[in-house]
Order: structure tokens, then C-alpha cells, then sequence
């Protein structure tokens, strides 16, 4: 399945995507006037992009400029790109959305002419994480963060987090080249078969 990828500028269709983090595994916890605060913030800082089918928004991905102030990486050159956020609907899920995203950033970021993409995750029961590792991203060695949030269930929780980058200005366009093109076999088989 493959959606048109395009710039998300429409608040309604950025809550009915980013409510996914309020599922499993994450279980995080929104209200109204926090949703609009991070679509703000993410038009502001950076760029947001949505995958459209039939012109319905199934997914999202966010891109900040620059290092985030809490973060606790370190990159020699400024000249860095922030993964934040990228989500699928659940009905969309498996079909490889999420990897038609994820190029798209790696891809956009190098065409505005950032050096580095990086982003946080979890590292286990995270969509971001396997989709990464495929597509290059490297693990940043003994960086974590742990992360506190209020859950649907109304308790704090702390998450484990692990910070992951890709070498934009070195990415090995045909290395890339093949994933997509067996991201693309594996999504269509999958679909059809």
C-alpha cells in the first residue's frame, strides 16, 4: 500500500494520527490543548508530512532542525535533523507505510541539506526501531534516556530510551536504493500473497 506523502499542515489530521501513542505500547496520555501544543511546535521547529490515502491522513512523520535542549547527544556539526515522531494508523499498519515515511525523512533531510538524522526510541515494542535498523541508522553507543509520562491509566511511568543516527552526507544512495526496493517486495507480497 503505498500513500501520497505530502506536507500535513491540517491539526485535525495530526490528532487523529498522533493519538496512536495513546495504544499500546505506549499508553501516553493527551489532552486537546497538549496535541495542539506538539503540532505547533513541530510546524514551528521543523517540517511535518502526512501519508494520504484517498485522501484520508493514515500516518505522519515529524522533523525538528537541530539538536533537542533535553537531549543528552552530542554531534561535532549543528547541521542536524531530529526524527520526532513517526506513527501509522493501526488499520494501516503492515503494509509499509511506515517505511515510505521513514525514506521520506531520511531522503528529505538530506535534500535540505542536514548531515545528520537522529532520533530517540525504544528499543523493544517500538514500529520506528526495525524500520530504522533497515534503512541504516545506527544505535548511538551508551546514550539513553529515560522518559517519564502521565499513561491513559493516569500513572507516571518511566521509559527506557536509546538514540539512534544515520550519516546523511555519507548515506550510500545504492545501499538505500536496494532496502527500498526490498522493503517494497517484502510489503507487496505480503499485500498480495
Amino acid at each position: 500500500m503505498k500513500g501520497k506523502i505530502k506536507n500535513l499542515n491540517n491539526l485535525n489530521d495530526f490528532k487523529k494520527v498522533y493519538r496512536v501513542f495513546s495504544d499500546q505500547p505506549y499508553n501516553e496520555k493527551y489532552t486537546e490543548e497538549e496535541l495542539e501544543n506538539i503540532f505547533e511546535e513541530y510546524n514551528e521547529k521543523g517540517y511535518m508530512y502526512g501519508a494520504y490515502i484517498d485522501k484520508e491522513c493514515v500516518g505522519l512523520i515529524a522533523l525538528e532542525r537541530g539538536i533537542k535542549p533535553n537531549h543528552p547527544v552530542e554531534f561535532q556539526d549543528e547541521n542536524v535533523m531530529y526524527l520526532a515522531d513517526v506513527a501509522v494508523l493501526d488499520n494501516y499498519r503492515r503494509k509499509g507505510l511506515g517505511n515510505q515515511l521513514m525514506l521520506y525523512g531520511v531522503m528529505q533531510s538530506k535534500l535540505l541539506g542536514y548531515k545528520k538524522l537522529y532520533m530517540r526510541t525504544l528499543k523493544n515494542g517500538s514500529m520506528s526501531y526495525g524500520i530504522a535498523l533497515r534503512i541504516g541508522f545506527k544505535q548511538i553507543p551508551n546514550i539513553f534516556q529515560s522518559v517519564e509520562k502521565e499513561r491513559i491509566n493516569g500513572k507516571i511511568e518511566t521509559m527506557q530510551n536509546i538514540f539512534l543516527e544515520i550519516d546523511l552526507e555519507n548515506l550510500n544512495k545504492e545501499c538505500l536504493k536496494q532496502e527500498i526496493d526490498v522493503l517494497n517486495y517484502s510489503r507487496d507480497n505480503e499485500i498480495g500473497g
